[in-house]
């Protein structure tokens, strides 16, 4: 209604429903995209934080153990080795029976400190890529029972069977294929209970690729470890790992695998046993 002498009078201000679409789309809608942009750039950045923040707790944790879990690799045999060193200095003289027994000791943790460095310095070649991929022709039969003799040699109670279907030679490199057949038989026994410390290699020749399984009766990995079990510096907790383990056994073989331009994979049921499937490319 309008004043004064305009009283009677009304004004009406009229509008299409299309006029306020536009006006909407024209004066508010921009603005509206503007702060849902900013409100989503806002909810990534903290996304992005909070993510590398948790994948830096994880890797520190990992590294920490890993070092822990190293010196304690390196402490138990130069422990060993020191406490026969200082019997024999001690000793006024040495039976023929403690010589043997000291040199074996000697010779078993040298052994194994060697073992744990040709391991590291292997593993970081590998992942850079550092060495070069040989070909020779190997007699199959012969590698697997050749890798049966050393690990019987090692472990008298360690029982073996094998099969090999569809192939008789096969060309890889077999000192990178030794190490992966070491690796996965000393885990085998590793994660056995005593009494039930077996394994089953089977060799097949399977659409041109060579797929080797290593199929033990140990005590099995939880499902949810299953995902974990190659990545560096990963242990699984139970009680075959309380003495320490670097983490690097089944990273090692992976890339390994990788390496060899080949796939490996793994079905576990605990308390039942674990299968390793390797494929390797046939030649």
């Amino acid at each position: 209604t309008l004043p004064g002498p305009f009283s009677d009078y009304k004004l009406y201000f009229t509008s299409t429903r299309a006029f306020l679409n536009k006006g909407i789309i024209r004066d508010f809608l921009p603005i509206s995209m503007i702060l849902l942009s900013v409100y989503g750039v806002l909810i990534l950045v903290a996304f992005l934080i909070y993510r590398n923040l948790n994948i830096n707790q994880k890797m520190y944790k990992l590294q920490y153990d890993f070092v822990n879990n190293l010196t304690h690799e390196f402490k138990t045999p130069v422990s060993v080795i020191k406490i026969a060193g200082n019997n024999i200095k001690s000793s006024a003289s040495i039976t023929p029976f403690e010589q043997q027994l000291y040199g074996k000791i000697l010779d078993e943790e040298a052994d194994k400190l060697n073992g744990l460095m040709n391991k590291l310095l292997s593993f970081t070649q590998i992942e850079n890529r550092v060495i070069t991929l040989n070909s020779d022709e190997i007699n199959i039969r012969e590698f697997i029972e050749s890798t049966i003799d050393v690990h019987k040699l090692k472990h008298p109670d360690f029982d073996f069977t094998y099969d090999i279907v569809g192939f008789e030679t096969f060309t890889t490199d077999p000192v990178l294929l030794g190490s992966l057949f070491d690796n996965l038989a000393e885990n085998a026994y590793k994660y056995s209970s005593p009494g039930v410390k077996k394994l089953r290699i089977l060799a097949r020749l399977v659409r041109g690729r060579a797929v080797f399984r290593f199929i033990d009766e140990g005590i099995g990995i939880p499902s949810s470890e299953i995902n974990n079990i190659f990545k560096k510096f990963y242990r699984i907790q139970n009680q075959y790992n309380q003495n320490g383990s670097v983490g690097l056994g089944l990273a090692f073989c992976k890339e390994l695998v990788n390496f060899m331009k080949g796939e490996i994979t793994v079905k576990s049921k605990v308390g039942k046993g674990t299968e390793f499937k390797i494929v390797l490319p046939y030649a």
